[in-house]
């Protein structure tokens, strides 16, 4: 059998045809990723960690602090109440995302962007949500809706 040539010109042709397409499909992959193909997805209850572990981790440095993973007004800080896990949206009431609540390691308190104490009980939440695998319980939050403070 006879191997059949391809000329000059057709391998031209060929290769940059695919290195268009290289490109072409790199630019797409790139849009996609960086989230510029459209809307962001909506917000999803997406997992914090163990219960034991948040709990351990609460209890020797206090809240621990997860930023809006859209980058938007929905960040918070995981607590535990009681027994409890928590989750407490850092936009103080009546504030904005201008002044975000903090928590103050030293003061071992909530604050205001002013250093004014915010007391937790006012504080807006996210559902906590827990699910039992053999023996560890994992935390989910849900960032869909945000709870007013209880008794509110």
């Amino acid at each position: 059998m006879a191997k059949r040539k391809i000329d000059k010109g057709t391998r031209v042709i060929l290769a940059t045809a695919a290195v268009v397409c290289g490109l072409v499909a790199g630019i797409v992959v790139i849009a996609v990723l960086s989230g510029r193909g459209g809307t962001p997805p909506p917000y999803q209850p997406f997992f914090a960690g163990q219960a034991d572990r948040i709990a351990n981790a609460v209890k020797a440095d206090g809240p621990i602090f997860y930023p809006d993973p859209r980058k938007g007004e929905r960040a918070f800080y995981l607590d535990v109440e009681g027994d409890r896990i928590v989750a407490f949206h850092v936009i103080p009431p009546g504030g904005t995302a201008a002044c975000l609540v903090q928590w103050d390691r030293a003061e071992k308190r909530y604050e205001d962007c002013h250093g004014g104490a915010v007391d937790r009980s006012a504080l807006a939440r996210f559902p906590v949500l827990t699910r039992q695998f053999g023996d560890k319980v994992s935390v989910f939050v849900d960032l869909r809706t945000i709870s007013p403070p209880p008794g509110r």
